[in-house]
């Protein structure tokens, strides 16, 4: 999401290579954080993922207006491309996205006997940003800085007669790499909510 260079350039400084490593760890630990809190990887990849299809009641909208047999809620996002859907290890082609639910045509598993046994859909799909959006890329930064510049989260010190006062959030919050109650608040509109049944890794 953010780069040593960048946080070096942030800083107005150059690193030493100890110092490099030290940026790069708590990089990743802010990152972690990041994706952690919103409940997605953020960066743009590929994921095959397998969930239990749920039912969809009623006619839903599709490019043909035609009515859905069953549905995923696919976890990661943006989705940008999906390029493979099987239901019940079966390659289909009739389906077609909603935001991010995965609609799939009425099946042979909608009727007797296979009614109470939702089959399996194992979808293969592209999500995340690429770049990823400046604000979320700005925290994972400034997260960073945090651990980089104050690193025992201390209020002030005093270092050979020079006083430096470090900016602490006013709840008292020892934060480091740890996420802000404002940063949480610019985080929450990429927020994945949660409701996605996985089966098992693919």
């Amino acid at each position: 999401m953010a780069t040593v260079p960048d946080l070096a350039t942030s800083l107005g400084r150059s690193f030493t290579p100890a110092e490099e490593a030290q940026a790069q760890a708590l990089l990743d630990q802010a990152s972690s954080v990041v994706r952690g809190y919103l409940r997605l990887d953020v960066t743009q990849a590929e994921t095959t993922d397998t969930f239990r299809m749920a039912r969809a009641d009623g006619y839903l909208h599709g490019p043909f207006d035609c009515r859905a047999g069953g549905q995923v809620l696919l976890p990661q996002r943006p989705i940008t491309d999906v390029a493979e859907v099987q239901v019940g290890g079966v390659v289909t082609h009739d389906w077609w996205l909603d935001g991010d639910r995965l609609l799939v045509r009425s099946g042979p598993w909608s009727w007797p006997p296979t009614a109470h046994r939702p089959p399996a859909v194992t979808v293969t799909y592209t999500h995340g940003w690429d770049p990823v959006p400046g604000d979320i890329a700005a925290i994972v930064m400034q997260a960073a800085n945090r651990g980089m510049v104050n690193p025992s989260q201390v209020r002030s010190e005093t270092v050979g007669g020079e006083s430096t006062t470090y900016l602490i959030p006013t709840v008292g919050e020892a934060l480091g790499v740890l996420l802000s109650r404002t940063e949480k608040r610019v985080l929450d509109r990429y927020r994945r909510r949660a409701g996605t049944v996985r089966v098992r890794p693919s």
